[in-house]
């Protein structure tokens, strides 16, 4: 009985993950109207050399991350290999006293902290673009799954 509730349950979250995960995919996106004066426009062009600044250093950061990301898999493979080699020599002495070891395995390298690096660079631009007197209108636009 506890075992149908639990394949239910299972059942029902899967369900629901599924529905949430083709859901919509909205982007924001935005409609610049420039600024008035040439000293706006001057302002403007700093803001753009700025921009491309910070969203070099992002591509820079986002590269180191995702390099250290790299070794922190081979490293964690690597210690896993050798608690492995270590484990299997002492099965292979006394079975009854140890587990057979389980073979490891490298797994993907966890990029999730690096792919928000630099998502600083629009909010930055569009503060800078309206401090030069020019504005900027957001909407939300669907770009995936919007027929639902």
């Amino acid at each position: 009985m506890m075992q149908h509730l639990l394949g239910k349950l299972i059942a029902t979250m899967a369900l629901a993950l599924g529905l949430v995960a083709c859901g919509p995919v909205m982007e924001t996106r935005y409609d610049f109207t420039p600024p008035a004066s040439k000293a706006g426009m001057q302002c403007v062009q700093n803001c753009q050399a700025d921009q491309s600044m910070c969203q070099s250093h992002a591509r820079d950061a986002k590269s180191d991350c995702r390099a250290e990301a790299d070794r922190n898999a081979d490293q964690t493979y690597q210690k896993a290999k050798n608690d492995y080699i270590v484990a299997l020599k002492l099965y292979a002495k006394d079975p009854t006293k140890f587990p057979e070891p389980k073979e490891p395995y490298r797994s993907s390298p966890s990029y999730y902290q690096c792919d928000n690096l630099g998502s600083e660079c629009t909010g930055q631009y569009n503060t800078c673009y309206r401090s030069c007197g020019g504005g900027i209108a957001e909407h939300q636009v669907c770009v995936a799954n919007c027929d639902q």
